[in-house]
């Protein structure tokens, strides 16, 4: 490094040391930020450095000011998509310069980790540049396990990622948006609670330590439908907040999994009376409206809108159509999303209310954003129609890839971009989750590409001031 700074053995070893690189990358100093290493289980020193593996490399996120980054330490080699071996301790360095400055990479944070496990997030960069990085443990540089992380132009294999464009006019507000949270889902779990409550509670903190008050959860928020996971959601939710008030739920199709046709009993509506099934709710989030549709049916993982609530969609639509909103439902909706995901269309919205709901949209220009989980893979779905909203799957909160997402509202556009809860256990079960599942390959397919996980839209958003 050019200049050396003074971190206390304290900020060694936690991990948690902010470190200034100047004003090479920013106008102000950056900062480095990485999880508590307390709160993760401590692995072994490496018996033989040399023969460790430096893998598991994710550029996960990308905002106009930061880039956060994460890799493990293994004591060996291990195949991309088996659990891996044990972890062994490790420094950690990330290296950074923007790609025209014609410097060489300087290195903008150090650390210790007693974990073999790194998070790190560097901000204070400048927003829509490209920069050149180096991820290091034992002075060799991570590389990327994932072939979705190996896909050509992908940063990972680049070793070059740009920040988000900043939309122009001042900021307005912060949407936060989760979904998949899959409350009571089987698997093993780090700790004693059962993991889905962890990740749900976790990434309800970590929401509230980023100053949001507000949080709307997209589906799939019990893994079986049952009234035990509901009582236990609501459990974890109220020490966020008020329900619809606070935190506003969607229905997903988990959620009628214990019901056998509509006029079952219903297990979510007992703990959720404003959820009955098939009923839309609209909010004002400051001046900007927002919907949420329910698209779940009992029997079928495929998403439908009865009739009764797409006349009430329409009802509030017509209202004002050019007012700002932001439209919700769990199931994913354009021809688009129907040949890219891995259930086709029968996963989806039936093709027949996917575009009556676009040509609604048609109708109320206002509407700037259709969000979806169900996937749980982040992906930017192409419209069917044209002059519509843009559409988008929002990465899962509980399973792999683990966390949730923001849109930064600005007068002239907004920014999209996903977030791993960074919080330990939280950290620590979402690495276990990354081979967990289908030998691992589910990772795969949830982690997707980085232009998907991170987006602006420049849009007139004047309205919201």
């Amino acid at each position: 490094m050019s200049e050396k700074l003074a971190i206390s053995r304290r900020q060694l070893l936690t991990g948690a040391a902010a470190v200034a690189v100047g004003t090479t990358l920013a106008t102000t100093p950056a900062t480095a930020s990485t999880v508590n290493n307390a709160v993760l289980p401590k692995a072994p020193r490496p018996q033989d450095v040399k023969k460790t593996l430096v893998t598991d490399l994710e550029v996960l996120s990308a905002t106009t000011t930061s880039l956060t980054f994460s890799w493990g330490t293994f004591e060996r080699p291990h195949t991309d998509h088996l659990f891996p071996g044990d972890r062994v301790a490790s420094d950690a360095e990330v290296w950074l310069t923007p790609v025209n400055s014609g410097k060489p990479l300087k290195c903008v944070h150090r650390s210790k980790s007693d974990t073999g496990f790194h998070f790190i997030t560097i901000t204070g960069l400048k927003p829509d540049t490209e920069y050149r990085f180096s991820c290091r443990s034992f002075g060799r540089e991570a590389e990327p396990g994932f072939w979705f992380t190996q896909v050509f132009n992908e940063p990972e294999v680049t070793g070059t990622v740009r920040t988000l464009a900043r939309p122009k006019g001042r900021y307005i507000q912060t949407v936060a948006i989760s979904n998949d949270l899959h409350i009571g889902k089987e698997g093993d779990s780090v700790g004693k609670t059962h993991w889905a409550s962890v990740m749900v509670a976790a990434m309800l903190s970590e929401v509230k330590r980023r100053g949001l008050t507000r949080i709307y959860a997209n589906g799939d928020l019990c893994d079986h439908g049952k009234y035990e996971e509901a009582k236990e959601l609501r459990r974890v939710c109220s020490k966020f907040g008020d329900y619809q008030k606070d935190y506003f739920l969607v229905r997903g199709n988990h959620d009628a999994y214990d019901m056998e046709k509509p006029t079952s009993p219903d297990p979510f509506q007992k703990v959720f009376p404003k959820h009955k099934l098939q009923t839309m709710w609209v909010t004002q989030d400051k001046k900007l409206r927002v919907i949420g549709i329910d698209s779940s049916w009992p029997g079928t993982d495929g998403g439908r809108i009865t009739d009764a609530q797409f006349k009430e969609l329409e009802k509030v639509l017509l209202s004002d159509p050019n007012k700002p909103t932001l439209v919700m439902a769990h199931h994913p909706v354009t021809e688009h999303a129907a040949r890219t995901n891995g259930g086709q269309r029968p996963f989806i919205l039936n093709r027949k209310d996917s575009m009556r709901l676009q040509q609604l949209f048609q109708k109320a220009p206002g509407v700037f954003f259709m969000a979806a989980g169900h996937t749980h893979r982040a992906h930017r779905d192409a419209a069917d129609l044209p002059g519509g909203p843009q559409y988008a799957q929002f990465c899962a909160t509980s399973p792999y890839p683990g966390g949730f997402t923001l849109m930064d509202i600005y007068e002239g556009g907004y920014t999209v971009t996903f977030h791993r809860t960074a919080m330990g256990q939280a950290l620590q079960q979402t690495a276990m989750n990354r081979y967990a599942m289908g030998y691992g390959f589910y990772g795969e397919y949830t982690i997707s590409r980085m232009r998907d996980r991170a987006f602006t839209v420049l849009r007139d958003m004047s309205a919201l001031r």
